[in-house]
């Protein structure tokens, strides 16, 4: 739902592809401003939309934390592409089941919450918050977004665009799981929540 004369952030941007579409949607119109707290990655980020032609975009390698302090209230869409398990891409990284482990999941969920409650504050009223993963577990997706809604009652559930294909919106629950083996794509995560007006 992003527009030309929005004001948009990109909170886990690296390495850019989802920064050029935001872009892109953006017309040249608006701020996008593209966040990355690793730091080498955040210099691959700079260098990527640089490459593409992104001439409206902010590149930043800053915490969650510093950004609301600075930015409360600030953007009309927020896009959180969380780190994650990865459970949902491991036909193109078959690493991943090697790597991933009880103990480093919950720790993900952890960091995936401790972000989701630092975003808030950057969300402007009636402005959109979109969650997503490249994950294939609940803990990680659909119950990540409830626990965050029952914390943040100023928060509410909006259904996916009409974008998205009815082939597979008709499994919108709290957000849209896709799998791999069902919809014959990455497994894949996406939530969108708004911050009530009132």
């Amino acid at each position: 739902g992003v527009k030309p004369g929005m004001r948009v952030l990109d909170l886990c941007a690296a390495p850019g592809g989802k920064s050029s579409q935001l872009a892109a949607a953006l017309q040249g119109q608006g701020l996008l401003v593209s966040n990355e707290y690793v730091a080498a990655r955040a210099e691959i980020l700079k260098s990527n939309l640089e490459r593409m032609g992104v001439s409206n975009a902010v590149v930043l390698n800053e915490t969650p934390a510093r950004i609301a302090a600075a930015l409360p209230e600030f953007f009309d869409r927020v896009l959180v592409d969380a780190p994650c398990s990865g459970t949902g891409v491991m036909n193109e990284k078959p690493d991943v089941k090697y790597r991933v482990t009880a103990q480093s999941v919950d720790e993900l969920v952890q960091l995936q919450s401790n972000l989701l409650d630092a975003v808030c504050p950057y969300v402007k009223k009636g402005g959109t918050l979109v969650y997503s993963t490249c994950s294939v577990l609940k803990d990680e997706n659909v119950r990540q977004a409830e626990k965050f809604l029952a914390r943040h009652p100023e928060f509410e559930l909006l259904p996916l665009p009409e974008t998205i294909p009815a082939s597979v919106r008709q499994y919108e629950t709290t957000g849209l799981q896709l799998l791999p083996q069902r919809d014959g794509i990455e497994g894949f995560y996406m939530c969108r929540m708004r911050r009530k007006k009132a």
